[in-house]
């Protein structure tokens, strides 16, 4: 559990540097997300994130058929429980839409650069 919480906080800093003001993120909830569960349009929550992966469903190395498993809902602890790399957290960031409205967050605020 320990090189969980190290590696999500690792990985926050990481992707939260910048040196300029980001503009704020679009906020979804949800049911928002619950409607984009399809091959062809897959939202996806990962760390309160909502991230539309509809064009990685094909580049996925494991197929799309395990992201359909998740689409539409939050997929944070199927994304932690399998090895992901660094990269895999860096990629993940191209796709990346909006939030999740802050009565639904699971994950601290100080984590969010919007």
């Amino acid at each position: 559990m320990e090189f969980f919480q190290v590696f999500n906080s690792l990985q926050s800093k990481l992707l939260n540097l910048t040196l300029v003001q980001l503009p704020k993120r679009q906020q979804y909830t949800l049911k928002d997300v619950s409607a984009h569960c399809t091959e062809t349009d897959c939202w996806m929550v990962i760390r309160d994130r909502v991230y539309d992966l509809t064009d990685f469903m094909q580049e996925h190395p494991a197929g799309s058929d395990i992201m359909l498993e998740y689409a539409g809902t939050d997929a944070t602890m199927a994304f932690a429980d399998k090895p992901h790399s660094l990269d895999a957290w860096l990629v993940l960031e191209k796709y990346i839409i909006g939030e999740l409205v802050p009565e639904e967050r699971m994950f601290d605020d100080s984590d969010y650069s919007s």
